[in-house]
């Protein structure tokens, strides 16, 4: 997803939290995807493109295999709404998350284990740069993943090794989250989209 709209005179009225924020998005279409990003509402690109929903698919995927054997209490989502208490005005849609309960907040999940964002063309690295610090504030977080449409690239942001970021660009380069007995190669993340077919003609 990427951000493309922002509404200046909101501003004015200072910088929203989750309260407000539900109640701008009760005046809005619902074909509209609305983030809170630091007390500003922020509209995303809609529809994503579907290389971008295939690599989120694949991830998905991938993550649920692994999470049913390991922690089957955990499940990895898409397209979801999270909650950082620490940071009241930011009330992110997240590309996919691994949480462990719908239950609470309907809106937003209070409480999720990883977090990743696949990389549009419009991101600015200070859109993304701000997520993932939020996101890491969250005490329960242990990994920030963000992934490249554009070539084999993954960044991998881990709370174990204080939130430095490693960058992964070989396919072949393995992708390891232990705490959830996951395992991949950076490939596998992009099955089906015309970087596979490149590598492969």
């Amino acid at each position: 997803m990427s951000a493309i709209e922002t509404l200046p005179s909101m501003r004015e009225a200072g910088p929203m939290n989750e309260a407000r924020f539900l109640k701008f998005l009760e005046a809005r279409s619902e074909d509209e995807r609305w983030e809170l990003i630091d007390g500003e509402p922020v509209m995303m690109m809609h529809p994503p493109s579907l290389k971008h929903q295939i690599i989120g698919q694949n991830l998905e995927q991938l993550l649920n295999d692994a999470l049913e054997a390991k922690s089957p209490d955990r499940f990895a989502i898409r397209e979801v709404g999270l909650a950082v208490p620490a940071h009241p005005g930011f009330r992110p849609q997240a590309d996919l998350a691994i949480i462990d309960t719908i239950e609470g907040n309907p809106y937003f999940a209070e409480r999720f284990h990883l977090v990743a964002e696949v990389l549009s063309d419009s991101n600015t690295p200070e859109f993304i740069s701000t997520k993932r610090l939020r996101y890491a504030d969250h005490p329960d977080c242990l990994y920030v993943l963000i992934i490249s449409q554009s070539d084999f690239a993954v960044e991998i942001w881990s709370r174990s090794k204080n939130w430095q970021g490693q960058v992964l660009r070989s396919p072949d380069d393995r992708i390891a989250l232990p705490e959830f007995g996951f395992s991949c190669a950076v490939q596998d993340l992009y099955v089906r989209t015309d970087l596979m077919r490149r590598r492969s003609s």
